[in-house]
C-alpha cells in the first residue's frame, strides 16, 4: 500500500510541475530572468534549482554520485531545463515504480553536498523529494504573479479530482 501513495505522489508532483510550467511557458525572456524579492531569485533559478535537486535525491536514493550541480548557465534557457527535467522525471518516475513497500521502507545511506554521511528511510527522502517541489513551484507562482504572469492552483486535491474526472 505505501508503494501506491508514492507512486500517486511522483504522479502528482510532475502532474503540478507541467501545470507550473505552462505558466513559466507563458512568460517573455525578460520576465523568466528578472530577479525579485529579497533572495533575489528569478523563475529561471527557481526552475534550475527544483530540477537539481530533484536530480540529487534521485542519485542519493540509488546509491549513486549525482556529480556536481547544475546552475543556470548549464541550464541557460527554457529548452534547456525543459530537456533535464524530462530527463529527471524519468529517473524518478522508473525509481519510484520499481519500490515495493520493504524498499520503501529500507534505510538510504549517502553522504551530504557538505560531505558528512548520512542515513535516512527511502520513503522519508522521497516525501521529503515532493514536498520541496511543492514548496518551490508555490514559490515560482508566486514569482510569475509578481511578474504579472498567470498562475495556476497546484494542491492535490486538484489532482485527484482531475483524475477522477471531476
Amino acid at each position: 500500500m505505501l508503494d501506491t501513495c508514492f507512486r500517486t505522489l511522483c504522479d502528482y508532483n510532475y502532474w503540478a510541475h507541467r501545470r507550473v510550467w505552462a505558466c513559466v511557458a507563458q512568460l517573455d525572456e525578460a520576465q523568466f530572468t528578472r530577479t525579485l524579492g529579497p533572495d533575489q531569485t528569478s523563475v529561471h533559478a527557481q526552475l534550475v534549482h527544483v530540477v537539481e535537486v530533484e536530480w540529487l535525491w534521485v542519485c542519493r536514493l540509488r546509491g549513486v554520485d549525482p556529480g556536481r550541480f547544475l546552475t543556470t548557465a548549464d541550464l541557460p534557457d527554457r529548452a534547456a531545463i525543459r530537456a533535464r527535467w524530462d530527463a529527471v522525471e524519468a529517473e524518478v518516475r522508473a525509481f519510484v515504480g520499481g519500490l515495493d513497500d520493504a524498499a520503501l521502507l529500507g534505510e538510504v545511506m549517502y553522504t551530504t553536498t557538505k560531505g558528512v554521511p548520512q542515513h535516512d528511510v527511502c520513503h522519508e527522502l522521497l516525501a521529503h523529494l515532493f514536498n520541496h517541489g511543492t514548496d518551490h513551484r508555490a514559490q515560482i507562482l508566486g514569482l510569475i504573479g509578481r511578474l504579472g504572469g498567470p498562475t495556476v492552483e497546484q494542491d492535490m486535491l486538484y489532482y485527484v479530482r482531475e483524475r477522477r474526472g471531476e
